[in-house]
């Protein structure tokens, strides 16, 4: 029997003692470096730019995802039904370097206001789930309460979130257009667990 898949609360756990193992390892290097400064005999330039280098990397890391980490736009947590419309697919090509492999995002047509509006659900689907979003199936979705530059992608297309009815369909993480998240696969949605602006 396969063990099973980590829960959304798994995922983001994993995620913060990342982030947190990160902020340790730059703090470290930070010590070092300003210790090295004052030892006797003194650390070489070489030392300095290595190590210098080395906190650079991991404080562009913490600092550049510190913004969306600590809190994200509002989200209207009114459950609307939302119809499957197509798949769009991302990083079809990815750089030979590049840990993100290509995937799929769902779009789905909802109604706001009696006007039909487009979107893609932000989760990244994965096997088996995927399988279940079928053109005209219809799932319980959020919407951000404003179209904010975060939820939308260069394309202008916004995104909207599952809601907790689906914690059963297996995920990798989530795309907000500017700002992604790529997990194991997994069940339930972390994007939900994060903290969201009041709207």
């Amino acid at each position: 029997m396969p063990d099973p898949l980590p829960t959304a609360q798994e995922r983001l756990a994993a995620d913060r003692r990342l982030m947190r193992a990160a902020s340790v390892i730059c703090v470290v290097l930070l010590l070092w470096l300003v210790i090295g400064l004052f030892r006797h005999p003194a650390s070489t330039w070489i030392e300095r730019i290595i190590v210098g280098g080395l906190a650079s990397c991991f404080g562009v890391l913490v600092i550049g995802t510190m913004g969306f980490r600590k809190q994200l736009p509002a989200l209207d947590r009114t459950p609307r039904p939302a119809r499957v419309i197509g798949r769009d697919h991302f990083n079809t090509e990815p750089e030979p370097e590049s840990e993100i492999a290509p995937y799929v995002l769902v779009r789905v047509a909802f109604d706001v206001d009696g006007q039909e509006v487009e979107a893609l659900i932000a989760d990244l689907v994965v096997a088996p789930s995927l399988d279940d979003f079928v053109d005209g199936s219809v799932w319980q979705i959020y919407a951000f309460a404003a179209a904010d530059t975060l939820t939308k992608d260069d394309d202008g297309w916004c995104r909207v979130v599952l809601t907790e009815a689906h914690d059963d369909v297996v995920r990798s993480g989530y795309d907000l257009g500017r700002h992604s998240q790529h997990d194991e696969p997994g069940t339930g949605s972390d994007l939900l667990l994060r903290r969201f602006a009041e709207s």
